[in-house]
């Protein structure tokens, strides 16, 4: 293995922007490609953002037997062959969500890796905040006891601006919007998208899904643009799913981009023997975390033992430029990529990983032939 694992981005949006700026807080890791899908923009990003290589076409970059390591951060509709190409050329990939555009896709991304024998991991850094790894040991250690239910909300907010209501992101501060999430064929959509992120982190806690119903809807049918052109989305920007685990626990989900003054992420998690509550008021990765547990002492009905659980030590990533015991934006992305280049090393399976990915892109497939069909699905009939 080399000495320095090197790195090839596909996309000049948040891929470059935000996961560039991760992979490069790794020690041992180098950014030494780009690609787009045209010659300017490639060299211009590789340029900005002081990158030795610039590629427009994926496959060619895929080939580069001096790259380790692909990150395809495309829209859905785009990464299914970047991906496959990838893994043909022996890379590890760090796969954007949602994870697929089908159910076969999905299964198809899988076995890819697999046979290829190397790491695959999944945009889902929700497990690796320091709140959702303390969250989780506290749950292999005892502290619910046997799982009974769970209620998990994954929002960002609907914005008024000029007496228009704006999905976030048709209005965003950060990166280009995304207004393929508008269009059914990108594989995008509220739910698709942070449906995926909220399964992958609460099977992470308590095991796999078994059976699933719910409801999609479109709450805001018109989209206006700074331009002046209004876009009508043809993708649900809120769902709700009640969802039975193998395990026994049920519960509900929630997830979507049209709830103003949302709490933004908020996992919920009971058992036999105690509570815990994650709460966060951005996308799962910034220091405004809390976590809160409760256990199951006989009190005076009315009163609680809820108390906010101290997590300090997992801010420090080790092998991280920067990296500081206090709270900071992004400790998650650097949990997950320094993860993923251990796993690398050691020759283990990442996290969350593709197989992990394909689990979960069954349940959210389940979940829109639920609202459908207007029953329960069980994941063992998703053909």
């Amino acid at each position: 293995m080399a000495d320095t694992l090197k790195v090839g981005i596909i996309s000049a949006n948040w891929s470059l922007k935000v996961h560039g700026a991760a992979w490069r807080r790794i020690e041992g890791v180098e950014v030494a490609a780009i690609c787009t899908s045209r010659q300017e923009t490639a060299e211009r990003a590789a340029r900005e953002y002081d990158i030795p290589k610039a590629y427009w076409n994926h496959e060619e970059m895929s080939a580069d037997p001096d790259l380790h390591i692909i990150d395809v951060g495309t829209r859905p509709s785009f990464r299914f062959p970047m991906v496959m190409a990838a893994l043909k050329n022996g890379k590890h990939v760090y796969d954007a969500l949602p994870f697929a555009v089908s159910l076969s896709d999905a299964e198809a991304m899988r076995d890819a890796q697999r046979a290829a024998g190397v790491v695959g991991v999944v945009d889902a850094q929700f497990r690796w905040s320091p709140h959702a790894q303390k969250m989780k040991r506290m749950i292999d250690e005892g502290f619910i006891g046997r799982p009974l239910g769970f209620n998990v909300q994954l929002m960002l907010p609907l914005i008024v601006a000029n007496d228009k209501a704006y999905a976030y992101c048709a209005y965003s501060e950060h990166t280009d919007p995304y207004y393929w999430l508008a269009e059914k064929s990108s594989g995008g959509s509220a739910w698709r998208n942070f449906a995926t992120h909220s399964l992958l982190f609460l099977t992470h806690l308590i095991g796999p899904v078994a059976e699933a119903t719910g409801m999609l809807t479109t709450g805001v049918p018109e989209w206006f643009l700074p331009n002046g052109e209004v876009l009508r989305p043809e993708t649900h920007d809120l769902g709700s799913a009640v969802l039975r685990m193998e395990n026994g626990a049920i519960g509900s989900l929630q997830a979507g981009w049209c709830v103003p003054d949302t709490e933004g992420w908020r996992v919920e998690v009971w058992g036999d023997r105690g509570r815990l509550l994650l709460v966060d008021d951005s996308f799962g990765n910034f220091p405004s975390a809390k976590l809160y547990a409760g256990d199951a002492r006989l009190l005076t009905y009315g009163q609680r033992t809820c108390e906010e659980v101290t997590v300090d030590d997992y801010y420090a990533v080790p092998g991280v430029a920067g990296a500081t015991a206090e709270p900071r934006p992004f400790a998650a992305m650097d949990w997950m990529f320094r993860h993923m280049v251990d796993a690398i090393r050691n020759g283990t399976e990442g996290s969350p990983s593709f197989t992990e990915a394909a689990a979960v892109h069954r349940v959210v497939e389940a979940v829109e032939r639920a609202n459908a069909e207007r029953r329960w699905i069980a994941m063992m009939d998703m053909g």
